[in-house]
């Protein structure tokens, strides 16, 4: 396999401001919360391979919110991510996007594909929307093939509004990704007609080989007949990429 370590996305210069939009000059600055909370976001790089001949095809994002403490920072859980309103989620995709623009620029060597995991709320709704439709563009300029937007909280939206953002970001991006965290194989293809091009989810944790087998055989394909391309993420191994790749997965990370 054509290893690559996960990267760290170098922070940018940022003082802490409370309850104001992100700007082009500072878009990653922390930030206070509805509820008086101080956070900010990190974002890192994590090499995605190509199932079958594990070449890499270039970085998916992996963000963070960090919650800042007078001694030190603790990470948001993903729940915890959701629960933000609809303008700090806003804050946390351009912040996300961002940095792995930040990240672009500075590598000498141009990267094949990034993908970039934007809320569905934010997509939802115009203002986020216009503005993360122009960072999609300015990151898609920056990449070989172009950028992969990775949808997040996907699990539950009706197919019909998952539709009409597929619809926008679609020509714009390589692929449009639908992320799962319900990978129960019914709750998979109740989003047959949401328009995903792809669908990926995490492989979970600490399964021994038989039941990851299981795991991964419903799982992958119900995906399969959701979408064409299926990325599964956190596969551990090269061996346990190979089932994924013999199931149907078209893409693995393996961190």
């Amino acid at each position: 396999m054509d290893e690559a370590p996960v990267v760290d996305v170098e922070d940018l210069d940022a003082s802490p401001s409370a309850n104001q939009a992100p700007t082009e000059a500072d878009p990653c600055a922390p930030f206070t919360t509805a509820d008086g909370r101080q956070v900010r976001v990190t974002a890192t790089l994590d090499p995605v391979f190509e199932a079958k001949g594990f070449t890499r095809i270039g970085f998916r994002l992996i963000r963070r919110v960090m919650l800042q403490r007078y001694n030190g920072e603790d990470e948001l859980t993903p729940q915890q991510v959701s629960q933000l309103s609809s303008a700090e989620l806003l804050r946390v995709d351009l912040a996300t996007i961002a940095r792995g623009i930040s990240r672009l620029r500075s590598d000498t060597a141009q990267h094949l594909s990034l993908i970039v995991p934007i809320s569905y709320t934010s997509l939802s709704g115009l203002k986020g929307r216009t503005e993360l439709v122009a960072r999609l563009k300015e990151a898609g300029s920056l990449v070989k093939l172009g950028v992969i937007c990775e949808i997040l909280d996907a699990d539950g939206v009706p197919p019909a509004s998952l539709l009409t953002v597929v619809t926008v970001v679609k020509p714009i991006t390589l692929l449009v990704v639908g992320r799962l965290a319900d990978t129960n194989p019914k709750s998979i293809v109740r989003l047959e007609d949401a328009g995903l091009q792809a669908l990926s989810f995490e492989c979970p944790p600490a399964l021994g080989d038989t039941e990851f087998q299981i795991w991964a055989a419903g799982a992958v394909i119900a995906a399969k007949r959701v979408a064409k391309a299926v990325l599964v993420y956190g596969a551990g191994t090269p061996a346990r990429g190979g089932v994924l790749a013999a199931l149907g997965a078209s893409h693995v990370g393996v961190s």
